[in-house]
């Protein structure tokens, strides 16, 4: 009689193993050849008909190789059972070595699970093999867990076997039982590869992030090294530069914070920079490991814990941190396979806590430049508000002065104050609009403006400075409104700034050309002139505050160095974006983008 069976019974101890869910993926192809040749070899060699082998697999017996009649093999490949069903003959049988065998005439025939009846009886002899008797091998590992079974039916001799045949047994299912044992260790190198694997890709993409945090990668790394490794819990403690403690995370499995000494910590943070120095991991067994000092096995004992991982962290020669991960007495030692991985995971957890540190000086850095520029806005500001007072004291006496007459020889220098006045007068004005349009938390009131209408009232402005240098200047504005949203006032200054500056850095008899249409959905204005151009290096800077060209011919022109930075603050705050095109000595277009008004 042949069976193909799986699961535990109370007299068999049940296999602690993997789980493997899907059956038809356990091992690989070399292997299952392997117990093929074996059932085969059993067999031939021995004098039997029939012979399966089935492997334990999550408390169930999976047949995994059969040689016998093709009409039974698909139904014993394909149908497992739990291994229970080997509790008659375990109760029943008579112990031939590694193997059970029970007569027919114990039972009553009826037996659970998927048994086959795969000849019939050919004589009465006593010894004559009968076609319900059950022959099977035990096979275990070295903790006397059942791994497997090797199961013989239908004797060629059709008598049951004599005690060479029982001899040839004990020994080919000592064979199958190492073969069983080494596919399970070959399937247990694979999934702590593939866990390992796993848990390196995640941490990988962690790492990849541009928003990390260190504390994100510490946070996020915790599930897959606990899950990857099958540890009772992990540990990352982060080195300073000076290679002090940082910051730390240790969690249990389930993510409950585990909480250790400043002496643990100490000594993980010395003992990390060797390791890595030494490309090495270092396995602490409780109350064994002489390479650590007596504190940690006190903490392993505090925590209930049997064996510590430990896994320098790094990039390069520098070592950035620890990684420590932790079993429980009931779990299996450390693998060459997964102490490999995790001296491999330690430096991609190295790159990810590198990458996260340079990002939080980063963000601390932008955080400080703009806490600097809040407060240059500020200052500048106030200084604003601190000169105008006096500047328009100064102005109004020398208006009263201008109109009470002075004499002849005086009116040159009230003239020239006067001119100084209201050019320090346009500087603050200049200085206090780029304090508020520059500054982030300054509303901006938006209303619907036409940017046609805006233009044209812009260029009605300049008209009487271009038509005093002769100057040519084109509108196309086309047919139709171009609405966007926008402080009006403000837009009105943005293109003032950019059409005064056009009409005063061309020469007399130039072009000016002033363009705006859609494009796609942004309005988009053009300014465009033959003037004295702007070069490269100066295209650079032309946008920020205070900037003052090379150029000598520029520098012959009054300015105050904010128009250009008052118009990219103001495109900036409007959601838009300004550009420049230039060719020293031939002329400039700037464009301006503004999301259109929705329709």
């Amino acid at each position: 009689m042949e069976t193909e069976g799986s699961g535990p019974s109370a007299p068999v101890p049940v296999p602690e193993l993997t789980s493997h869910p899907d059956h038809t993926g356990w091992s690989d192809s070399a292997a299952r050849a392997v117990l093929q040749l074996m059932v085969e070899s059993v067999a031939e060699m021995i004098g039997f008909e029939v012979a399966a082998l089935s492997v334990a697999l999550d408390g169930e017996l999976v047949t995994m190789a059969y040689t016998g009649p093709e009409e039974f093999r698909e139904y014993l490949i394909e149908n497992a059972d739990p291994i229970s069903i080997l509790d008659p003959v375990l109760e029943r049988g008579d112990v031939w070595g590694r193997f059970r065998f029970m007569p027919a005439d114990r039972y009553d025939g009826n037996l659970d699970g998927h048994w086959v009846v795969t000849a019939e009886r050919r004589d009465e002899h006593p010894d004559a093999w009968d076609p319900l008797d059950v022959l099977v091998g035990l096979l275990t590992d070295d903790d006397g867990r059942l791994v497997g079974i090797l199961s013989v039916d239908n004797p060629v001799s059709g008598r049951r076997p004599d005690d060479a045949q029982r001899r040839l047994l004990e020994r080919y299912a000592a064979q199958a039982e190492r073969a069983v044992l080494t596919a399970f260790e070959r399937e247990d190198l694979v999934q702590q590869v593939a866990h390992a694997e796993s848990a390196r890709r995640l941490i990988r993409s962690t790492s990849m992030s541009t928003h990390a945090s260190l504390d994100d990668v510490l946070r996020h790394t915790h599930r897959p090294l606990v899950e990857g490794f099958g540890a009772s819990g992990s540990w990352i403690q982060v080195l300073t530069e000076d290679g002090g403690p940082g910051p730390g995370y240790a969690r249990s499995h389930d993510g409950e914070m585990v909480h250790l000494g400043d002496d643990v910590v100490r000594v993980a943070c010395e003992i990390a920079p060797r390791l890595w120095k030494e490309q090495r991991v270092l396995v602490v067994s409780a109350g064994e490991s002489l390479e650590v000092a007596d504190i940690v096995h006190r903490q392993l004992a505090d925590l209930e814990l049997s064996a510590v991982l430990a896994v320098p962290l790094g990039v390069g020669t520098e070592c950035l941190g620890f990684l420590a991960l932790t079993r429980r007495a009931q779990d299996p030692p450390w693998s060459v396979v997964e102490t490999t991985s995790a001296l491999e995971i330690g430096h991609d957890l190295g790159a990810a806590l590198r990458t996260a540190r340079a990002l939080e000086i980063e963000r601390d850095l932008v955080t400080e430049l703009q806490q600097l520029d809040d407060y240059r806005s500020q200052l500048i500001a106030t200084l604003s508000h601190e000169l105008r007072t006096p500047l328009t004291v100064i102005a109004g006496n020398l208006e009263l002065l201008d109109m009470q007459g002075v004499p002849a020889a005086a009116e040159r220098f009230v003239t020239a104050m006067t001119r100084g006045t209201d050019r320090m007068q346009k500087v603050v004005d200049d200085l206090l609009l780029l304090a508020r349009v520059s500054h982030p938390q300054h509303p901006l009131v938006r209303a619907e403006v036409d940017v046609v209408d805006l233009t044209r009232d812009v260029v009605l402005l300049v008209e009487s400075a271009a038509r005093a240098k002769q100057q040519t200047l084109t509108v196309d504005l086309g047919d139709r409104p171009l609405r966007v949203c926008g402080d009006p006032s403000e837009l009105d200054r943005m293109l003032g700034n950019l059409v005064s500056n056009a009409v005063k850095y061309t020469h007399a008899g130039g072009r000016v050309t002033v363009t705006a249409s859609h494009e796609g959905e942004d309005v988009v204005i053009q300014v465009t002139d033959t003037g004295i151009g702007i070069s490269e290096d100066d295209q650079a800077g032309l946008f920020g505050a205070f900037f003052r060209t090379t150029n000598p011919e520029a520098l012959s022109e009054s300015g105050t160095g904010l128009g250009l930075a008052i118009v990219a603050s103001i495109a900036e705050r409007h959601s838009g974006r300004v550009e420049v095109e230039s060719l020293l000595g031939e002329g400039t277009t700037f464009t301006v983008a503004l999301p259109a008004a929705p329709r």
